[in-house]
């Protein structure tokens, strides 16, 4: 599946998003998950990274099918934290790398590490 970049503008900064969709399974069931990742400094620029997990109820078929996505607003509350604890898009090359320990809520999602672990996922 092809990766659509996004671009989410605050103020006079412009930011470019991307959301990889996957799936995790934990042995009981198996939940919507979304790799986001965003850049401030153009290309060579720090990335900011999150792993979000899906809290809607479960689809038909289990977790996996509620169709959860994140919103350009889920996005910019992403950044807005980011910022505020130290992420400095400009910085040349890396990963700054939000956990579960980051106090972020986001309507419909919460930061996950589950999702260290999955190969197929890129960077």
């Amino acid at each position: 599946m092809k990766l659509r970049m996004r671009t989410l503008r605050i103020g006079d900064a412009e930011f470019r998003w991307t959301a990889e969709l996957c799936n995790y399974a934990d042995g009981t069931d198996c939940y919507r998950c979304v790799r986001i990742r965003i850049w401030g400094g153009g290309k060579n620029g720090q990335v900011l990274r999150v792993d979000l997990v899906s809290t809607n109820n479960a689809g038909p078929w289990g977790h996996c099918t509620n169709g959860a996505y994140p919103t350009p607003g889920a996005v910019r509350k992403v950044v807005d934290h980011a910022l505020a604890i130290g992420w400095d898009p400009a910085t040349v090359g890396g990963r700054f790398l939000l956990t579960e320990t980051a106090e972020l809520e986001i309507p419909g999602f919460e930061v996950t590490d589950r999702l260290q672990i999955m190969q197929h996922l890129t960077g």
